[in-house]
């Protein structure tokens, strides 16, 4: 079939004298469940599924003094950027299938790969819903409410300069350009008022964030981004970016559409040129690249807290040789994580969920005999407070959030970020449109968010009957499923190890 613009629609008056000569009425395919509905090549496709017998619309007059090309108008719509037209999906369509053939269309016109928003979609045969607490009642007595429970964490436990949050929430990584301005404001005040971590992001430092944050943890990530030896001396602590759940070992991207004059600025770049961070840092290609790093990084920030972020695969051995390399923790980035932008056949083909790669990683440091000194930084897709309570019993000393925050802030989950017109101003470099997010309510609406959460992993420790965070542990936790009792080394219904 010929392919059109959508644009072709609006060439097409509906008159009445164009109805007169439609001629939709009498063609073979004509969906007369929806009888009333006429010029569809000027209006819009049918409402009803269109059974494809045959099609007249290259007889009709208004057909030849448009120049049109096309057939089946009834069942055409404007689909991907190209807005070419297509035929809709059926009522009893797999919407995945059909996202697939719109997706595979635009490969063929554009010769670009799908780029698209947030975490993956994809279904998992197992997550996090699957593990429930074991509550405390005879064998072990529950808290009281009223009873104190201690959420605090020290990030760098035997470093140097420590560094102690009221919580094991943290605000992730969001560059400035992936997320607005308004957005990095609101998570440094809200963070700074409530004394948790909160990361910097990639893309650079916008000015405010240049004025030292006693809980900001600076990220050093491959692209180097507006990140120099003077902010290095300043950060509380820094995380070296070696990947990240949505794209692990692929470099990240800053479409075109988003990259302002400040944001080129701040990243060293041509102002209207897209951002593309390497895949690997340069100059940390084996091991001993990476302790000499970290070593590096301890001194010039003077003892702050070093750790090292990746997106889950090989943990095992990652997380031995960052182990050896000396850092003061490891962020694990679980597949499902969230993103501003990134291809498809990535975000959904590539890495495993934090689900299976935290048990692998709280052994590993076990068996090393380091994990009273490295702590782990569960990330990917945690929403909830049961979410957090969860993996801090299964070996994660704190939790990153990011998509929770940014909903908190004003996200409604329009999945655009990569186009630059979030319609909330969360990833969005439109004055316009960032003035949807008001500072004060939204730094409000995230400490109101956070300080829930706190309460529930709170109540949550004292269901289990204990009053540290630091005291859970698989031993309060049960299976509803046999493979994520055998790969979280935890108890099945029955009471008892799967092995």
């Amino acid at each position: 079939m010929v392919l059109e613009s959508s644009d072709i629609r609006s060439e097409i008056s509906d008159t009445e004298e164009n109805r007169k000569r439609c001629m939709c009425p009498s063609c073979p395919s004509y969906p007369h469940k929806c009888s009333g509905e006429i010029l569809f090549c000027g209006i819009k496709a049918s409402k009803c599924d269109i059974d494809a017998k045959s099609c007249i619309c290259n007889t009709c007059p208004i057909y030849f003094e448009h120049n049109l090309n096309g057939l089946y108008y009834c069942n055409q719509v404007e689909t991907g950027e190209t807005k070419i037209l297509m035929r809709k999906k059926k009522s009893d369509e797999d919407k995945k299938l059909y996202k697939t053939i719109v997706d595979i269309r635009e490969m063929s016109l554009n010769q670009e790969s799908t780029v698209v928003s947030m975490g993956s979609l994809k279904k998992l045969p197992f997550s996090l819903e699957d593990i429930h607490f074991i509550p405390a009642q005879i064998n072990k007595i529950p808290l009281n409410r009223d009873e104190f429970v201690n959420l605090e964490f020290t990030l760098g436990r035997q470093a140097r300069k420590p560094l102690t949050f009221s919580s094991p929430i943290m605000i992730s990584g969001m560059s400035f350009g992936a997320v607005s301005k308004n957005v990095k404001l609101v998570i440094k005040e809200a963070s700074e008022q409530l004394e948790i971590g909160y990361n910097s992001g990639e893309g650079g430092l916008i000015d405010e964030e240049k004025i030292p944050g006693d809980y900001q943890i600076i990220q050093y990530s491959t692209g180097r981004y507006g990140v120099n030896e003077e902010i290095l001396k300043q950060a509380s602590a820094v995380e070296i970016r070696f990947g990240q759940g949505a794209y692990p070992g692929k470099g990240s991207y800053l479409p075109p559409e988003k990259m302002t004059l400040e944001i080129s600025s701040i990243r060293e770049l041509e102002p209207g040129e897209g951002s593309y961070s390497p895949a690997h840092h340069q100059d940390m290609t084996n091991p001993q690249d990476i302790q000499d790093k970290v070593d590096w990084l301890h001194n010039i920030t003077d003892g702050a807290p070093i750790g090292a972020k990746i997106g889950c695969g090989d943990v095992e051995k990652d997380v031995m040789i960052l182990a050896d390399s000396g850092v003061d923790f490891i962020t694990l980035d679980g597949f499902g994580g969230g993103t501003g932008a990134t291809d498809l056949y990535v975000r959904d083909n590539v890495g495993i969920p934090l689900l299976s790669a935290l048990p692998q990683a709280h052994k590993t440091l076990e068996n090393l005999g380091l994990k009273e000194k490295i702590s782990i930084i569960a990330s990917g897709g945690l929403r909830t407070s049961a979410d957090f309570a969860k993996c801090l019993s299964l070996g994660a000393d704190a939790v990153y959030i990011g998509t929770a925050a940014l909903i908190a802030i004003n996200c409604q989950q329009y999945r655009v970020c990569h186009t630059g017109l979030c319609p909330t101003g969360i990833t969005t470099q439109n004055p316009q449109l960032i003035r949807q997010i008001d500072l004060d309510e939204s730094v409000k609406r995230l400490m109101n968010f956070i300080k829930v959460l706190n309460e529930e992993i709170a109540n949550l420790t004292r269901i289990v009957g204990k009053n540290n965070i630091k005291k859970l542990d698989k031993a309060d936790l049960v299976s509803m499923d046999k493979d994520i009792s055998r790969i979280c080394g935890i108890k099945w219904l029955n009471g008892e190890y799967i092995k």
